[in-house]
């Protein structure tokens, strides 16, 4: 099987019934009565999966998770915070190929583009701020609950931007991916949790 084929990310969206929730707190939940929003390959426009369209009280169950983190995560040392972010950029290492392939899938771009380019600088982003993680001192002090709205272009890689320095200098951070191009954020759910990061952060 060559490593761009689809067959790893279909089967990862089977396991999930190819429905998503809201992720809250390293759990996924289904609200009932929620509005779903497909995510569709705009190369072939099969539909790859529908998901959760959250609303304020999410949002509200969200932020809540978050301020409940922000005092145990913030009050870590840089050291510590540092290696859950390089656990991070390790378990995105772990699963590039099928996250190439799942960008591709869900976004249009060529494979080259999201393999070569896309997935390694979102990888090196992660690994790059663990590295100011671990040598920030009083001079970088957290903020708080960080709203991170992600765009559809650049789905994976402007997560990275965003959520790594956040979390690097102490902050937890709550998550709005784009509507159309939502797929890559839930695998990067999936890997939170299997680099250890403690619920809400």
């Amino acid at each position: 099987e060559a490593p761009e084929s689809p067959a790893q990310a279909n089967a990862w969206l089977e396991a999930h019934n190819r429905t998503f929730g809201v992720f809250i707190n390293n759990t996924w939940l289904s609200p009932a009565g929620r509005l779903m929003a497909p995510s569709i390959n705009p190369c072939t426009g099969e539909t790859l999966a529908q998901s959760v369209q959250a609303e304020p009280k999410d949002v509200d169950d969200a932020v809540a998770a978050a301020r409940t983190a922000f005092p145990a995560w913030s009050s870590l040392p840089g050291h510590e915070r540092a290696k859950h972010i390089y656990a991070i950029a390790r378990n995105l290492q772990k699963h590039h190929r099928m996250l190439a392939v799942l960008e591709s899938m869900d976004n249009g771009k060529t494979i080259r583009e999201t393999r070569d380019l896309d997935i390694p600088l979102a990888i090196r982003h992660f690994y790059h701020h663990a590295g100011w993680a671990q040598i920030s001192g009083s001079e970088s002090e957290p903020v708080g609950v960080v709203a991170a709205i992600i765009p559809w272009n650049f789905p994976l890689l402007m997560l990275a931007w965003k959520v790594a320095p956040a979390l690097a200098m102490g902050n937890t951070v709550v998550l709005k991916p784009a509507p159309s191009t939502r797929l890559s954020a839930w695998m990067f759910c999936q890997i939170l949790v299997e680099a250890g990061l403690p619920p809400g952060v």
